[in-house]
């Protein structure tokens, strides 16, 4: 009878008022082809399931080149994503291993770039897109403090950049009180 007032409470690493921190590197793939990319994120436990959280990501400019129709077209262009969303922890207990589910929405920046057309150089400026994301992923909780993530999200953003898109992360997060 005493252990059954045990299992319900909540597991330290999963208390409402945790913050977490993090930094995360993976890859996507499908914006236009695949390409490295790093950020980070915080998230704040408003209870042992949802934790509002805020990211940024940064893709890196990778260079290009495209032949069609015989005019060979070269660029690289650099993206960067900002989102704010929910995750929803899937806890079941005391188990520091804990899958979630992801949801958020925010934008697409598409850096300043430029084509170079037969040895002609053409500027494009960036522009932003709204985009939203979903996904999941899993927490590995190694104690109270440090832990360790991996995450697969797929975005669709709108405008220019509208064909989906998909990112798989690994990291590391510490939590703070």
């Amino acid at each position: 009878m005493l252990s059954i007032p045990s299992m319900a409470q909540d597991a330290p690493y999963l208390r409402a008022g945790n913050t977490e921190v993090g930094a995360f590197a993976g890859g996507s793939y499908g914006a236009d082809s695949w390409r490295a990319m790093g950020g980070g994120n915080v998230a704040v436990a408003v209870n042992r399931y949802l934790m509002p959280y805020g990211e940024v990501s940064y893709f890196p400019g990778i260079g290009r080149e495209r032949n069609i129709g015989g005019v060979v077209t070269r660029f690289s262009v650099p993206l960067t994503d900002f989102h704010g969303g929910i995750h929803l922890r899937i806890s079941g207990g005391q188990s520091p291993v804990v899958p979630y589910l992801v949801a958020g929405v925010g934008g697409v920046r598409i850096g300043d770039y430029s084509i170079t057309v037969d040895n002609r150089r053409i500027p494009v400026p960036g522009e932003t897109k709204a985009a939203v994301n979903f996904g999941g992923g899993l927490r590995y909780y190694v104690n109270e403090v440090f832990g360790v993530r991996a995450e697969f999200k797929v975005y669709k953003p709108s405008g220019t950049l509208s064909d989906p898109f998909y990112k798989a992360t690994v990291g590391f997060f510490f939590q703070i009180r």
